[in-house]
């Protein structure tokens, strides 16, 4: 009897660590707008996205072909 009920505890502990591992974590959706205060050309996306981070505190940003900065935000 105690050998059954150790497998069975043992088999409940590992349903339930796989169980824990399954979870899977989504990303956020998200948009990309215009940079509302960057100014000039963008050239560089390293200064694009230290701009959209520190100063309108955004996720990131980044230089497109059209030499403007755009910032990525969660929708």
């Amino acid at each position: 009897m105690e050998k059954k009920s150790l497998a069975g505890l043992c088999f409940l502990f590992l349903v339930l660590f796989v169980a824990q591992e399954i979870v899977v974590q989504t990303e956020a959706r998200t948009c990309e707008n215009l940079a509302d205060t960057y100014r000039g050309p963008c050239f560089t996306t390293a200064s694009c996205d230290d701009h959209c981070k520190n100063k309108e505190h955004l996720v990131r940003g980044r230089c497109r072909d059209d030499f403007r900065c755009w910032c990525t935000r969660n929708c």
